[in-house]
């Protein structure tokens, strides 16, 4: 299964703040059909969100949320042309933002498995390397999907 498609990466995006790029990035999961309520789905990254902040460092943001209102797992993507601040706490801006949609049904290994394998790449300096040098969706959808 692929975790990820074209329609759901976003190259060279601006976005104001944090908010701002949840909901924008959120509405790519609505247009597939994998999220059947946005405002649920939105509420439950938010919620994640004033939990702990979802950055992982290297200029990531990993928001993710488990929700009745995902029909399936996905991921989406964003490269950002300026940096967004992603946690106001320890000052840790966002470049590139993987958002999860996970559904509640979803077996609970499969969540950590998803975050885990997204992890290991964004730990990687030749993945990171790839994904602020690609020139296409195509690129980055199959960095990510490998």
């Amino acid at each position: 299964m692929e975790l990820i498609v074209k329609n759901r990466v976003l190259l060279d995006k601006t976005f104001s703040n944090k908010e701002e790029a949840i909901k924008e990035m959120a509405k790519l999961f609505l247009e597939e059909g994998i999220v059947e309520d946005y405002d649920k789905y939105v509420e439950s990254l938010f919620d994640r969100e004033n939990i702990a902040p979802t950055a992982v460092g290297y200029e990531v943001g990993l928001p993710h949320g488990k929700s009745d209102a995902v029909t399936r797992p996905a991921v989406a993507f964003a490269r950002l042309n300026e940096e967004i601040l992603w946690d106001s706490e320890e000052n840790e801006n966002a470049k590139f933002i993987f958002m999860l949609a996970i559904p509640n049904a979803a077996a609970g290994n499969e969540h950590i498995n998803i975050l885990v394998n997204l992890s290991k790449k964004i730990l990687d300096d030749d993945f990171r390397d790839l994904i602020t040098k690609a020139t296409s969706t195509e690129e980055i959808v199959k960095a990510i999907n490998e």
